[in-house]
């Protein structure tokens, strides 16, 4: 008699011990979960953010070589237009959702939006001649490309504005980019 009395009251006490490590498993694989989705959700970040640089570098350096391989400044600016990248003579405000809505998108290769703008920032003339006495000086260009990630024209087309504080990738670059022009 004993024997049959532990019996029962033993009987609940299993069940409740596999119901309390049942639950703590499924917490912990919940928030296993949730670290996983996490961790996804940073490194897409983390991968949009290294593309968009490397559109914006792209870019960047396509203008560059224009300007390089460019020998008269007349010239440039049809240089330019024909890779599509933007031409300016006065400043650009990079910060405000106007400031890039003019420009158009610069084909670099890839997916991924790219624009472009050039702006003569400064002339030095110096006394050297070139060729049929042309007058010489170091033309001081600043170039700004924006890369921005696939999903930013989606973004776009949709009805948003292209302030780019949204939670959109998008990356500016600018460079100083100085060569030597006849005139």
């Amino acid at each position: 008699m004993d024997r049959s009395r532990t019996y029962k009251k033993q009987q609940g006490a299993a069940l409740v011990v596999a119901m309390v490590l049942l639950l703590l498993l499924t917490l912990m694989g919940t928030d296993s979960m949730r670290t996983s989705m996490l961790d996804m959700h940073l490194s897409k970040g983390f991968k949009d953010q290294n593309y968009a640089f490397q559109s914006a570098e792209t870019g960047l350096r396509l203008a560059e070589k224009i300007i390089q391989n460019t020998d008269l400044q007349s010239e440039l600016s049809a240089a330019l237009a024909s890779a599509n990248i933007s031409y300016v003579s006065s400043a650009i405000s990079y910060h405000t959702e106007g400031g890039w809505g003019g420009i158009s998108q610069v084909d670099v290769g890839h997916e991924f939006p790219t624009k472009v703008v050039v702006q003569e920032w400064r002339f030095v003339p110096d006394s050297l001649s070139v060729g049929e006495g042309r007058s010489t000086g170091l033309t001081y260009y600043r170039i700004t490309a924006r890369g921005t990630d696939p999903a930013y024209n989606k973004y776009v087309a949709d009805g948003s504005s292209e302030d780019y504080k949204k939670a959109r990738t998008v990356v500016v670059l600018q460079s100083i980019y100085v060569v030597r022009h006849a005139y």
